[in-house]
């Protein structure tokens, strides 16, 4: 038998040297001649009427030279769904919106001049639950869809349903039967390099972005799209991966910090860097979906399992992330693994006004396997077999 060229043999990493010698740049360590720092002012309410927003403190302080808001700056759609603005301009929908942000000379004065900004808002209706979103008098998380059309529910039009089999029948087939609610919380991807990026135009309007993204390519278009937004057709983006401290989903969207950054920079006619600390990261950045989901699953006297049937709430938070997506996964594992006759599969993603959610590692998987797996123990032992 020949010799195999990569079974079974170390594969070294290209980037494995530079890592271990410390010579590896992580957005952290890049910088650009000329660079200023951004720093952004999130809203203090869940939800809100922005009333005004008075930043003439924040311009007069020595060391700042671009401050921006909605007011002052174009509209930029962002999001999976387009469903979000880098910035907002009326109303915010949940603690962590972007209402505002700075350019300075160095981090410690942007961070001051974000304090100098004053918002006022007049505070609204909120809804944390997605049951109680679900609810015909509850708030209105958007009162249009990004078409323009009036919505009058916060149920997204995202659908993931799948149904097979006769599941009434082998209900009444079934000798047990068992059910159960579980639930699953927000959970942080605290990758060891926290988000950043540099935004630069070059003379000729186009854009340099050294972005912590796992989808460089994806980015990009995001990115035009945002120049177009801009009113800066024709003008293309070119996106740098630096070394990553971890992604774990964190990277599979973009990020309104990334528009505010190139919004900035043009303003400002520098290169500016907009870094999270920990603190930051854990408060504005995105975590895992939220997600509450039933089981029912019977088998009969032998235990041979007859049917499954699961219903998924999933708490999306105030804007759509490509998280929303999740159930498309989950979907996958519930109709295979083992074989089932009959099953049912639907699926409610829900507006609300916690902080919008996005993937995570397992996308999806974990959160449905886990109570699958939990209920087949708990049908075992009704069916008296060793789980």
């Amino acid at each position: 038998m020949s010799e195999h060229r990569y079974i079974g043999r170390d594969m070294p990493r290209p980037d494995a040297p530079a890592k271990a010698a410390g010579k590896a740049e992580y957005i952290h360590d890049v910088s650009r001649p000329g660079m200023l720092y951004g720093k952004i002012k999130f809203s203090e309410h869940a939800h809100a009427r922005i009333v005004s927003i008075d930043t003439s403190k924040a311009e007069r302080l020595p060391g700042v030279r671009a401050v921006i808001t909605a007011q002052n700056t174009p509209e930029v759609r962002i999001g999976f769904l387009r469903d979000n603005f880098a910035l907002k301009r009326d109303k915010v929908r949940q603690f962590r919106d972007e209402v505002a942000a700075v350019a300075a000379i160095d981090p410690h004065i942007a961070a001051e001049a974000i304090e100098l900004i004053d918002v006022e808002y007049e505070p609204l209706p909120a809804v944390f639950d997605p049951r109680d979103a679900l609810q015909p008098d509850a708030p209105l998380i958007h009162e249009r869809g990004p078409d323009g059309s009036a919505r009058t529910h916060n149920l997204l039009g995202l659908t993931f349903q799948h149904e097979s089999g006769d599941l009434d029948a082998a209900r009444e087939q079934a000798r047990h039967v068992v059910s159960g609610e579980f639930t699953t919380p927000r959970i942080q991807q605290c990758c060891m390099g926290t988000a950043g990026c540099i935004a630069e135009f070059d003379p000729t309007g186009n854009l340099t972005l050294w972005a912590k993204t796992q989808i460089p390519f994806l980015a990009q278009k995001d990115y035009n799209s945002a120049l177009r937004d801009m009113g800066l057709a024709g003008r293309r983006a070119r996106v740098i991966v630096p070394a990553l401290g971890g992604g774990f989903g964190s990277g599979l969207d973009t990020h309104a910090y990334e528009y505010i950054a190139i919004l900035l920079a043009h303003r400002a006619g520098c290169p500016v860097k907009i870094v999270y600390d920990r603190d930051e990261e854990f408060a504005y950045l995105s975590p895992r979906q939220c997600t509450r989901i039933k089981v029912t699953q019977g088998c009969d006297a032998e235990g041979r399992l007859l049917f499954r049937d699961l219903d998924v709430l999933l708490d999306n938070g105030a804007y759509t992330s490509w998280g929303a997506t999740y159930p498309g996964v989950m979907m996958l594992a519930a109709t295979s693994l083992y074989r089932v006759p009959s099953v049912r599969f639907d699926t409610r993603i829900v507006y609300t006004n916690n902080t919008y959610c996005q993937a995570m590692r397992g996308y999806g998987t974990p959160e449905i396997t886990w109570p699958i797996e939990s209920n087949l123990d708990e049908l075992a032992q009704a069916a008296g077999i060793d789980a």
